[in-house]
């Protein structure tokens, strides 16, 4: 058994087809869906490094036997997704601890020195909980809710009020308008006609393979009188492999929610799905997002429970 140290020059093929294989094979996201991946390579390393935080993908780490990929370590910030092939069940206690010892940086560290091992696993791996349950790790009262659709099987009306449109891609041509307004839809404290917000994470994602099939869809204000009249923004990463899609990141700026606006895009990213023929189309969410995605005509496929432990 061989550990490799990943690099995405040189690996993300690989590591592409492992995590194509798992989903292929049980069709659920008991590992993470490849467009998962390009997203942390692609976007959310450019903003670790930009915030000058440790980069999650310099601690992803793949296991191999005779040169094929049998388990990887996936980290996302302080959190660290463990994926594992069937008949390979018995190298997670091993990798939990790789973990505590290689992934430190990435830790929430206290003020007695001490760093807290964030672990993520499905709801549907039970021997894993057992597992972190058995090390003395406890689990959190704090889930990620994985929810789907099948947008063949759904045909849903675009209804916006009066005043708004919904654009895909170039029809709404203004890129700094268009990022500008998912990060202030994060952060609301932020906006001001000044705010352009980290055009290079923007662009970075345009080197992912998946890039060209991608697509983003937005809803603008055609009444705003203010400098950025996109109020909702989607991301939309295709995979044309495994044919689902992956929405991430999703966002409608806070003086526009509660309006229907974030639902009727999220309809528009369905339809358009639908025209690229997509089998599965994904999102992540805590709380009560996995509502607001529910009542947009997802359901909840999986639940991913965090487990924790003071390294001392």
């Amino acid at each position: 058994m061989q550990i490799i140290h990943f690099d995405p020059g040189k690996d993300l093929k690989r590591l592409d087809a492992y995590l194509r294989e798992r989903y292929l094979e049980h069709r659920n996201t008991i590992s993470w869906l490849p467009q998962r991946l390009h997203d942390m390579v692609y976007r959310i390393g450019t903003q670790e490094a930009e915030e000058g935080l440790a980069r999650s993908i310099d601690f992803i780490y793949m296991w191999e036997e005779d040169g094929d990929t049998v388990a990887c370590i996936l980290p996302d910030g302080g959190n660290i997704y463990v994926s594992i092939r069937d008949s390979f069940e018995y190298l997670f206690p091993s990798m939990v601890s790789f973990i505590e010892q290689n992934c430190l940086p990435l830790f929430e560290k206290l003020d007695d020195g001490s760093a807290k091992c964030w672990i993520m696993v499905s709801s549907q791996v039970g021997y894993m909980q057992k597992t972190l349950a058995d090390l003395g790790y406890l689990k959190a009262d704090v889930v990620e809710y994985v929810n789907c659709v099948y947008p063949l099987n759904t045909d849903p009306d675009i209804e916006l009020p009066e005043g708004f449109s919904l654009f895909y891609d170039d029809d709404y041509p203004d890129e700094v308008k268009k990022w500008s307004a998912l990060r202030l839809g994060f952060h609301t404290d932020w906006e001001s006609p000044d705010y352009v917000s980290g055009m290079s994470i923007y662009n970075s994602r345009k080197n992912s393979p998946m890039f060209p099939d991608s697509f983003e869809c937005v809803v603008a204000d055609n009444t705003a009188a203010e400098w950025n009249d996109v109020c909702a923004y989607s991301f939309v990463y295709i995979d044309r492999e495994t044919m689902t899609a992956f929405v991430e990141p999703v966002a409608t700026r806070e003086k526009y929610r509660r309006r229907g606006i974030g639902t009727a895009m999220m309809h528009g990213v369905i339809r358009k799905c639908r025209e690229f023929g997509i089998d599965k189309c994904y999102v992540d969410a805590y709380g009560w997002r996995k509502d607001f995605y529910n009542s947009a005509g997802f359901s909840t496929e999986d639940i991913i429970n965090f487990w924790c432990r003071t390294l001392k």
